[in-house]
């Protein structure tokens, strides 16, 4: 008896152990079981700068590799950054007409509101093994990308893209038929890489918006 005794208790203290693990780990998923699914525990990371973009080495569709943001005071002050593969034949094109309209919309307005030239687009191919600058190039091609305004790159790496998606929670998964399923998201992200606003593919005018508006905190883009 005092052997099934032991056991019981045994076996009751590991159940507890195993709830209050569950307990933890809920409380840092969730963050303080404020949100509960991924894309409301990366807006939360996002509203309290909790991601930025680990730097990782670049080729441009040009076939040159300097870094895409980082040089703080001498770039860009803001990116509109995608992830897309040159291959990917619906959000990845969808993502491709938004860009163009946000492309044309820099291009008109800057000369009137020059504070615009400190947006710049970028997208950014995580399929690694197939896209090289040179499919990078042609595909800028069939999108028209200006090279002023439009930056197409492919990390140089598998382990590069890896880190970088994971940097700022980014999901891509194989779909099992040569493709990927991916966040179809416009990044936000500041001179330092930090990611400062999220926003649905289709929400491209608030995310230019958003982008103007984080120029005004480096008034030296006007000059």
């Amino acid at each position: 008896m005092a052997r099934e005794a032991k056991a019981r208790h045994v076996s009751a203290v590991l159940c507890l152990a195993l709830m209050l693990a569950l307990v933890v780990a809920l409380h840092h998923w969730t963050l303080g079981f404020e949100v509960w699914t991924f894309d409301g525990r990366r807006q939360l990371q996002t509203q309290t700068g909790q991601l930025r973009a680990t730097a990782v080495t670049f080729r441009r569709s040009d076939g040159s590799t300097p870094p895409l943001w980082g040089d703080a005071g001498n770039g860009p002050a803001a990116y509109l950054v995608d992830f897309i593969y040159t291959r990917c034949l619906t959000i990845c094109r969808a993502l491709g007409s938004e860009y163009q309209q946000m492309q044309r919309e820099l291009v008109v307005r800057s000369a009137a509101e020059p504070t615009l030239r400190g947006v710049h687009l970028v997208s950014i191919s995580f399929d690694v093994e197939h896209d090289d600058p040179t499919r990078l190039a042609r595909h800028a091609t069939d999108l028209h990308a200006d090279p002023r305004v439009w930056t197409l790159a492919v990390p140089a790496t598998p382990g590069d893209a890896s880190n970088l998606l994971r940097s700022l929670g980014v999901v891509v998964i194989p779909d099992g038929e040569g493709g990927f399923v991916h966040n179809g998201d416009i990044h936000l992200l500041d001179e330092r890489g930090r990611l400062r606003g999220l926003f649905a593919f289709d929400q491209w005018q608030q995310a230019l918006e958003a982008a103007h508006r984080l120029t005004a905190t480096r008034p030296e883009v006007s000059r």
